[in-house]
């Protein structure tokens, strides 16, 4: 169960996301929000307090309104709302993206659940459900090793991805979401911000290219193709780290196709947004082909 005040957070995101679509200015009822996040009325009521200091809502004799639309800096941030298991996935994540961990590292439960300020037994369980991927070992007394991969592995990978994402584009192409306007300007907005400053700040594109593609595949609502997404991920920027001479390309490159996809969505281009999502995924491909290669020679 997450903390209450992760939950909190939890809750303040959905209200914003529900109030950014919103065309009248009368929010729900407490009972009926409650229902809908699937939480209590107190949280609910917590969250609505937070919007009204933010001034997103304002509460009057006759009920709580809507004030403005909401804004990306209202929302909580993925690490300020993980719960025990994601902050730990999170903090894992982390240290194989922007740190210098190579096949054969050596790193310890007890690291691990120090860093994200977890247990070692849910540390563990995390470690264990991972390591079905081959990509990291048990070592005695609570130690782990990153293994190597090859190129099979990295092609299957690859293979799976293209008809995951692929099904995910179309997806959303197909629904038509009541908040799909406000979340692609909001990864817009992500995406313009870093681009903006990249050769200080493309260290934080792993993040974000993450959350970009695990947003499009929630659309899926499958358990199976998010879990998946864990070894996509770790995967596709592992190995970049081994070269660091091409990372400012590579991203200056993704963010532009991340861009086109974002842009043909926003306007409602089914056809563009999948050739879109198409191009991007031959990209990626080719990198990391190009990465292995570098890495054999």
């Amino acid at each position: 169960m997450a903390k209450p005040n992760t939950l909190l957070k939890r809750t303040s995101n959905s209200l914003l996301a529900h109030v950014a679509t919103l065309e009248r200015t009368v929010i729900g009822s407490d009972s009926a929000l409650a229902r809908q996040f699937d939480v209590s009325r107190t949280t609910v009521r917590a969250a609505i307090d937070r919007l009204i200091t933010l001034g997103v809502l304002h509460r009057d004799q006759s009920g709580v309104t809507v004030r403005r639309k909401p804004r990306p800096t209202d929302y909580f941030g993925d690490a300020e709302t993980a719960g025990p298991q994601d902050q730990i996935e999170l903090v894992f994540m982390q240290r194989v993206l922007q740190g210098d961990w190579r096949p054969g590292h050596m790193f310890s439960e007890a690291e691990l659940a120090r860093d994200s300020n977890a247990s070692t037994v849910s540390v563990r369980e995390f470690l264990i459900g991972f390591s079905r991927f081959g990509l990291i070992a048990k070592q005695p007394r609570g130690g782990w090793v990153l293994q190597e991969f090859h190129a099979r592995f990295a092609a299957e990978v690859a293979d799976m991805r293209e008809l995951i994402e692929m099904a995910a584009i179309v997806r959303v192409t197909a629904t038509a979401r009541a908040d799909l306007a406000t979340m692609t300007d909001t990864m817009i907005e992500r995406h313009r911000d870093i681009e903006a400053h990249l050769a200080t700040r493309h260290a934080e594109f792993a993040p974000l290219d993450r959350d970009f593609h695990l947003w499009l595949i929630g659309h899926l609502e499958n358990r199976f193709a998010r879990d998946f997404f864990d070894i996509v991920s770790f995967l596709f920027h592992y190995h970049y780290q081994w070269d660091k001479q091409q990372e400012i390309d590579r991203c200056r490159i993704a963010i532009a196709e991340h861009g086109a996809i974002l842009a043909a969505l926003r306007a409602g281009h089914a056809d563009a947004a999948r050739r879109a999502m198409a191009t991007h995924l031959a990209t990626s491909r080719r990198a990391l082909q190009a990465g292995l290669r570098q890495v054999a020679a």
